[in-house]
């Protein structure tokens, strides 16, 4: 069965949805669907960790400026939300690294802890994650196939 969705991470909703403008979310939902939402072709039973997504892309995609996409992504960046890696795999996380290379690669970043307001003053706050999601992002593409598997039981059980 062929479940054509995209799984978001709880965290967007709960901490970032409200902290980050119009074309941030955009931008980084465009990731999180060229990542998390489509299967590596080499495992073939998980989800994308990184994906080359041209700027030209984002911009159609989003129906936002070069100029708001290059904003934010400097500042989904900033935010320790997304990673943008070269074609060598070198950690380009400032505009200038950026300027001029060819290729960019997205990822979403190890997001274990977000930033929230409390009473005016800012500080960090672990997100609520159960133990087994140690490491957001790898563990996110485990406990999706986790659960097709699952699903795929259900259905079959409930088909007999």
């Amino acid at each position: 069965m062929n479940i054509n969705t995209t799984p978001v991470p709880n965290v967007v909703f709960d901490t970032y949805l409200k902290e980050l403008k119009l074309a941030e979310l955009k931008v980084l939902l465009i990731i999180i669907r060229q990542t998390l939402g489509w299967t590596d072709k080499r495992t073939q039973s998980e989800r994308k960790e990184m994906d080359w997504i041209s700027n030209s892309q984002l911009v159609f995609k989003s129906g936002n400026s070069a100029r708001a996409i290059n904003d934010a992504i400097r500042v989904l960046t900033d935010k320790n939300l997304i990673e943008v890696l070269s074609q060598s795999g070198e950690l380009l996380d400032t505009p200038d690294k950026r300027k001029g290379q060819q290729k960019l690669y997205f990822r979403l970043a190890n997001a274990n802890s977000a930033t929230v307001e409390n009473k005016g003053k800012e500080r960090v706050q672990s997100c609520i994650i159960n133990e087994a999601n140690a490491s957001f992002a790898l563990n996110l593409r485990r406990n999706i196939t986790e659960l097709t598997h699952k699903m795929r039981i259900t259905k079959e059980t409930l088909q007999n």
